[in-house]
């Protein structure tokens, strides 16, 4: 509650890198958010831009409350490790029922939903309905394969896109999961496209973990759909 905000772009910066941040601000529509400032009050220096007390938000209205933390867990025996917390073991199960009532459905995740969606699939899998998962797109989420209980061999027929914004470190579980499934397409195994996006590389920088509610919206979510255009509607198993 003592320390000092100091926006990527900001002089301040400690950390600065000319090729891909510090001429970039972060492109969240910060002056769009309930201005009642109430943490961090005084903890904040110059803001580079609106009032002096620019960060100083309610953080915690970002946040979306986990009731799953009041349940109990699960134990998967296909994953590492076995122990799955109750956000693991109850959102994953109503996921999987959604797309079995709705006869198939892209899952899109973001966050903390990543390995959500990740589990979501093993039981698909595990109810012998994997064929109703069209796509599996991860926002900023975690992409274990060995977690979730699940191999690249599960993604042959399933186009699998990961994403990260400009802000985010590269997910070398991201990362190697894709690798992990295209190793397969080099072997002939498998015909789905597997994809990891990092949007900094792509040149749309400013990019916050909170994508879908920076002004670059719009642009990110016509990558989305038109990597779906290509890629899922394109599939011949689906």
């Amino acid at each position: 509650m003592s320390g000092t905000l100091v926006p990527h772009a900001d002089a301040r910066d400690p950390n600065p890198k000319p090729d891909a941040y510090q001429h970039v601000a972060p492109l969240f529509p910060i002056d769009a958010v309930d201005q009642k400032l109430v943490s961090r009050t005084g903890a904040i220096g110059p803001a580079p831009s609106g009032p002096n007390q620019y960060y100083a938000l309610e953080y915690y209205k970002q946040l979306v409350p986990n009731a799953e933390v009041t349940l109990p867990g699960s134990t998967c025996e296909s994953c590492d490790p076995k122990a799955l917390a109750p956000a693991n073991t109850w959102t994953p199960q109503n996921l999987a029922t959604l797309v079995e009532r709705l006869g198939g459905a892209i899952v899109v995740t973001h966050s903390q939903s990543g390995i959500m969606g990740h589990h979501m699939t093993r039981i698909l899998k595990e109810h012998g309905h994997l064929d109703l998962l069209k796509g599996l797109v991860t926002l900023e989420g975690s992409c274990s394969l060995p977690n979730s209980g699940l191999t690249a061999a599960d993604f042959d027929n399933i186009p699998y896109l990961a994403v990260k914004g400009d802000y985010t470190a590269t997910s070398m579980v991201c990362e190697d999961t894709v690798k992990a499934i295209n190793a397969r397409r080099a072997s002939k195994q498998g015909t789905a496209k597997a994809e990891y996006l990092k949007l900094d590389d792509m040149g749309i920088l400013g990019v916050t973990h909170m994508m879908m509610l920076d002004k670059k919206n719009l642009e990110i979510a016509d990558i989305l759909i038109n990597w779906v255009d290509k890629n899922v509607r394109a599939n011949k198993h689906r």
